[in-house]
């Protein structure tokens, strides 16, 4: 799925609410009349004009990229206006702007993803790292794991001694190597039982697995930068189900610039207790930054957490 393709689908919720818009605008994430409001990114080069009307005068050229306010989309045009800095400068198809929550990152270096994190200082490369409540992976891995159904995925941290279940009566001892990501069927005791794509279960130990949030790259977005990557928490719940409804529902409002991706809903294990968080991700420092002052200005509080990468 392309950029463009998650800009249509975002714009096929609202258009139910819309007055009928000739096809060649029916691009525009914003309904008539309903402002779009808050940082926002430029999706291609234009003109700015002095007033809302492609009449009006040109009073400078943006690139692509270019971060934005958007102050507003006067009732009955398709024209937004904007601003740098505080300062009003004029006004833009509707269509050409991106709530900055769709942007999650700018092409790596020579195609790379996302590089695990440093050791700390005063720790070895060979000693091991303390890991994070939540993690990102590579498309190809999740890919795999999400072949099976389940109630959220987990990737190994390091290698970790499991058990497969191959019958009532047979067991067959494996080791998870460290990025190996698998379906999450649920945990009690300390354990994990999981889903591999054999089609068998296994049971290993919660410790050393952690919830995956996302894959990367997101489908239809460029690839992340290389570095530390981060995420917003949004929520906690005490189940899958309910993890999977609070998704739904921010993705239905706020959070529609999501909705076409695969539900951030993943495991954590605390305490003995097996909890499911809610969030976005990944994001680079920068980013989290503005998304979560776009989600504060639409009153949704966020915590911002660091990822592990794989």
């Amino acid at each position: 799925m392309t950029a463009a393709s998650i800009t249509a689908s975002i714009l096929l919720g609202l258009v139910g609410a819309m007055t009928v818009v000739p096809q060649a605008l029916a691009q525009s994430p914003v309904a008539i009349g309903a402002p779009l409001t808050g940082e926002v990114v430029l999706n291609r080069d234009i003109e700015v004009r002095i007033g809302p009307s492609e009449d009006a005068r040109i009073v400078m050229t943006l690139k692509q990229g270019k971060a934005l306010n958007a102050l507003g989309t006067p009732r009955g045009t398709y024209w937004t206006e904007i601003a740098i800095g505080g300062q009003p400068i004029g006004y833009v198809p509707a269509d050409s702007l991106d709530p900055a929550l769709m942007v999650t990152g700018r092409p790596a270096i020579g195609g790379e993803g996302p590089r695990p994190s440093k050791p700390a200082a005063g720790r070895t490369a060979d000693a091991p790292l303390p890991h994070r409540s939540a993690a990102v992976v590579p498309r190809a891995a999740w890919d795999k794991a999400a072949q099976t159904p389940a109630e959220g995925y987990v990737v190994a941290a390091g290698p970790i001694s499991a058990t497969e279940i191959l019958s009532n009566r047979k067991r067959r001892g494996f080791t998870l190597r460290k990025g190996d990501v698998v379906a999450l069927i649920g945990a009690a005791n300390g354990e994990a039982t999981l889903a591999l794509p054999a089609g068998t279960r296994a049971v290993a130990p919660v410790q050393g697995l952690v919830g995956v949030v996302a894959p990367y790259p997101l489908p239809g977005m460029p690839p992340v930068e290389p570095g530390m990557l981060y995420g917003i928490k949004l929520g906690e719940y005490v189940s899958y189900s309910e993890g999977l409804r609070a998704w739904r529902e921010f993705t239905a409002g706020p959070g529609s610039a999501y909705r076409d991706l695969p539900p951030m809903v993943w495991p954590v294990f605390r305490k003995g207790r097996l909890l499911y968080e809610v969030g976005v991700a990944p994001f680079t420092r920068l980013q989290v930054d503005t998304a979560c002052g776009t989600l504060a200005q639409r009153g949704l509080d966020c915590t911002v957490i660091e990822l592990d990468t794989f």
